[in-house]
């Protein structure tokens, strides 16, 4: 990778050891620069060190798009800090290009979390990871989309008063656009229980309130519906199912060609949903190739309460 052309204070001497790797010179081998207040930002993924010594101890690596506070240059390393932490580090320089001032929030002391944990949440809508946790613009760091994972550590009261959790990465979304499986207490979004023990029911939920509950068909045989939690991924309002397309050749035991079926809603990669069944009547009972079955009435009810994200837990 090329150096940024960074300006370097004249008359600095380096050891031929200094341009590979740090800790083959010492930082009493070099002239250090003056001081500065420069931010800066990391343009690859890179490693920090400790120190420059003989032994410098790695750090974790900093992402792409880090922003740091440059105190000083060091020969072909710079010597930054943290914003956040704090902590002191020393870096390749050529890993670093100019920033403008971070937001007032990337500075900011984080509140403290009045509950650790560590839990897995889905994003349900669309939705920001914050450096700070805020709904203002400026705490932004960047968008999230539906069904996006993310590692959860802990819950904070945000800067407006609201539930926030911290992520494994020191950042924060907002507790309404996050749904944890183990805490739908605290959900205030839309979710759905399905309970496949017969007669297998969907009911709807808003935070921690029942909204509708209506029977479905499951999956049977060697082809059950999954159990665990997923999220809504596409929808088609009006679909055609070929059997071809999983796997069980259509003229063939158990092969179909069905089309118009209405309201599909998609919950895994490899084709099962919720949907409009007009061929079979047995609902609340083993009847599909891993779908859920609805009427009508309650697969158009779907359809409009749901969208792409809506998380789902299946389950006896």
């Amino acid at each position: 990778m090329a150096r940024c052309a960074w300006p370097r204070l004249a008359g600095v001497l380096l050891s031929v050891a200094l341009l590979v790797l740090p800790g083959a010179a010492s930082a009493a081998q070099v002239q250090p620069s003056p001081p500065s207040a420069t931010w800066a930002v990391t343009l690859v993924r890179t490693t920090p060190y400790a120190s420059l010594d003989d032994n410098a101890e790695a750090l974790p690596d900093l992402p792409a798009l880090t922003i740091l506070q440059v105190e000083r240059y060091l020969g072909e390393w710079a010597e930054v800090s943290n914003p956040r932490t704090h902590e002191r580090m020393y870096v390749d320089s050529g890993a670093l290009g100019p920033s403008d001032p971070p937001s007032r929030y990337l500075t900011m002391t984080p509140p403290p979390a009045y509950e650790e944990f560590a839990l897995r949440g889905v994003v349900t809508d669309g939705a920001s990871l914050a450096m700070y946790p805020s709904p203002s613009d400026e705490a932004v760091s960047r968008a999230l989309d539906p069904n996006t994972w993310l590692r959860l550590t802990g819950a904070v009261q945000g800067e407006d008063g609201a539930l926030w959790y911290r992520t494994d990465t020191d950042e924060y979304v907002s507790g309404d656009a996050v749904f944890v499986p183990e805490r739908t207490e605290d959900f205030s979004g839309r979710w759905l229980d399905v309970d496949l023990t017969v007669p297998t029911h969907v009911t709807l939920y808003e935070g921690g309130e029942a909204v509708d509950s209506f029977l479905a068909i499951k999956g049977a045989g060697n082809r059950p519906t999954p159990t665990g939690v997923f999220t809504i991924l596409r929808r088609v309002a009006n679909e055609t199912m070929n059997s071809d397309t999983i796997g069980i050749p259509r003229f063939g035991p158990g092969g179909y060609y069905l089309t118009n079926v209405l309201f599909t809603q998609y919950f895994t990669g490899d084709g099962a949903s919720l949907h409009y069944n007009y061929w079979s009547s047995s609902f609340g009972y083993a009847g599909s190739h891993g779908c859920l079955g609805l009427t009508y009435q309650d697969s158009a009810f779907v359809w409009e309460w749901a969208h792409v994200g809506t998380p789902l837990i299946i389950h006896y």
